[in-house]
């Protein structure tokens, strides 16, 4: 398969009968992921993602069966896959954000989280239910229920 191919594509020819996951499905996750950080002070869900970023989920992902897969070899993503597109690419964000707010006492920190989740969401129904982070990092989500 060829990076550039519609994902939905790609998920009506794999071998695997999977299809991506909806809107609906990824906001659940990251509300639930969300939750999860604040009732284990975020010490828990780091614990419990180490564990299974290992087969392509987050904690809420696994809870709501829904796994990231590489979008190049159509299988779930590796711990390390998980690990830039969970971590790395959100810290380098946050990062961003931080600067933006010691420069401007946060305002444009605070509009560019905004423009960050805005973007996502335009994306992902734009771009044949993919976001920007999915294109970044070369990703594909599914809903596996």
């Amino acid at each position: 398969m060829s990076f550039d191919q519609s994902p939905n594509t790609w998920a009506a020819n794999s071998n695997q009968n999977l299809r991506l996951a909806s809107f609906q499905h990824r906001l659940g996750a990251l509300a639930l992921d969300t939750v999860l950080i604040m009732v284990t002070l975020g010490i828990g869900w780091m614990i419990w993602s180490l564990i299974v970023w290992g087969d392509g989920q987050t904690p809420a992902k696994k809870i709501l069966k829904i796994r990231v897969y590489a979008a190049d070899t159509q299988r779930p993503a590796t711990w390390g896959h998980m690990a830039i597109r969970e971590f790395l690419l959100m810290l380098a964000i946050g990062l961003g954000v931080g600067m933006l707010n010691l420069l401007t006492a946060g305002i444009l920190g605070s509009v560019a989280i905004i423009a960050w989740y805005v973007l996502e969401i335009v994306w992902y129904f734009t771009k044949g239910s993919r976001t920007l982070r999915d294109v970044f990092v070369k990703t594909l989500v599914v809903n596996e229920a």
